[in-house]
Formats: structure tokens, C-alpha cells, sequence
């Protein structure tokens, strides 16, 4: 009976497992969990973190990649967002020209009411830089006159002083 029965060393290997280096064939389980798969990959070229590799070793990437600095968005870790390409809405009707129309005139009435009341502010400045004016000539005219009466009163002390006589000031008075 021996003789009938065959180690499984010697059956073949099946097709699932020709050329496959390092899987098992199919019909083959591993006898633990322990058990390392090789890849075609060299020991050491494998990217960081992966299983072929530890996470201390160096290579091509081996700065280390902190979750803090990647964007986060609604869908995720992505890139950064880039701006629309092309035009925004495709159908140009009616309405998106009465859009455009309105906005038109709601920025050029915002910008006439700046005008009219620059134009307002204006009339007023002059209105009151004109009264102002007014008041400078009237006050001009005073200073004059309360300056030759100062001229006056200064040549009389000046006089006072150079012990005059006081007939010589009379006479420059009526002069």
C-alpha cells in the first residue's frame, strides 16, 4: 500500500503557481501566519512605512511627511485647488444678459451718487470759503486802520522818550 500512496513532495505543481516565485500555488496553505512573502522588489528599495521596508530606513523619500501639512478638504487629503478653466456658465440667454445689465446700472448709479455728492460738498466748501473771504476783506480793512493808529501811539512814546518838546509834538499832530 505504500506504494500507491504519494508524498506530496513529489506531485506536480499546478499552472496557478508557474513562474511565481514566492506565492504559494493555490491548492498549497502556509503552515503559519508568520511566513514573509517576497517581492520582486530588492531588500531596501521599497518606499517608507510600506512592508517591504521599516519607517527608519533611508531612501528617495525620506523626509518625514507630517499630516498637519497636507490641505485637507471636503472630499479628503488632496492638492491644492486650483481656479475654473474656462467659462463658467455656457448658455448665454436673456436673462444672463439682464444679469449683467442690472449690475451695469446698480455700478453706475452707485457711482453717479458719489459724484452728486462730491459736487454737493464742493458747493458747500465754496459757499463757505466765499463768506469766509467776505469776512478776511472786512478784517484786513480793520487791521490796517488799528495798525497806522499803532504807528501813532508808538511815535508819541518815542517822542515822550527823547524828552521832546511838547509844542514840537503838537505841531507834528496837526501836520
Amino acid at each position: 500500500m505504500a506504494s500507491n500512496h504519494k508524498s506530496s513532495a513529489a506531485r506536480p505543481v499546478s499552472r496557478g503557481g508557474v513562474g511565481l516565485t514566492g506565492r504559494p500555488p493555490s491548492g498549497i496553505r502556509p503552515l503559519s501566519g508568520n511566513i514573509r512573502v517576497a517581492t520582486a522588489m530588492p531588500p531596501g528599495t521599497a518606499r517608507p512605512g510600506s512592508r517591504g521596508c521599516p519607517i527608519g530606513t533611508g531612501g528617495v523619500l525620506s523626509s518625514q511627511i507630517k499630516v498637519a501639512h497636507r490641505p485637507v478638504t471636503q472630499q479628503g487629503l488632496t492638492g491644492m485647488k486650483t481656479g475654473t478653466k474656462g467659462p463658467q456658465r455656457q448658455i448665454l440667454d436673456k436673462s444672463y444678459y439682464l444679469g449683467l445689465l442690472r449690475s451695469k446700472i446698480s455700478e453706475l448709479t452707485t457711482e453717479v451718487n458719489k459724484l452728486q455728492k462730491g459736487i454737493e460738498m464742493y458747493n458747500q466748501e465754496n459757499s463757505v470759503y466765499l463768506s469766509y473771504e467776505k469776512r478776511a476783506e472786512t478784517l484786513a480793512v480793520e487791521i490796517k486802520e488799528l495798525q497806522g493808529q499803532l504807528a501813532d501811539y508808538n511815535m508819541l512814546v518815542d517822542k515822550l522818550n527823547t524828552n521832546t518838546e511838547m509844542e514840537e509834538v503838537m505841531n507834528d499832530y496837526n501836520m
